[in-house]
């Protein structure tokens, strides 16, 4: 009997970042995967938009974020790194279990400020379970 061998690729999610502001309250949502050099790219230009505004805080639903590789944790750092120089507070929200572990693994979880799914206090209309009823946001 012969050994087969089957190749399945899957398609690369590729990272969507939805922007909004709501009664002073900023948030992105993070959806797709931060794994490329490109995704860290398009992270940076969104919170470079954000900052442009001056907020004091900034909350991230990461209830979508796929997957995060190396790539993706150091543009995590970056982001946050950068916006607390700026004085702005960063709260990264719902991030899956692996990923937490993932963070934890390289010490940054120590570094970021981590918060529970609904922990979450950015505008509500960034949030999947609240997307049908959004009203007008910029998606990267």
């Amino acid at each position: 009997m012969a050994d087969s061998f089957f190749l399945l690729i899957l398609p690369m999610r590729t990272l969507t970042i939805h922007l909004g502001s709501y009664q002073g309250h900023m948030g992105l949502s993070l959806r797709g995967d931060c794994a490329t050099a490109a995704d860290a790219n398009h992270l940076d230009k969104a919170l470079n938009q954000l900052l442009d505004s001056h907020p004091t805080q900034v909350w991230v639903d990461c209830q979508q974020l796929h997957s995060l590789t190396w790539l993706g944790q150091r543009a995590l750092l970056k982001a946050d790194t950068r916006l607390r120089a700026a004085g702005t507070t960063l709260h990264w929200c719902g991030l899956a279990t692996s990923m937490l572990a993932q963070l934890a693994a390289s010490g940054l979880n120590s570094m970021l400020n981590l918060l529970p799914a609904d922990g979450f206090r950015g505008p509500r209309f960034l949030l999947p379970t609240l997307a049908s009823d959004a009203p007008a946001q910029l998606a990267w």
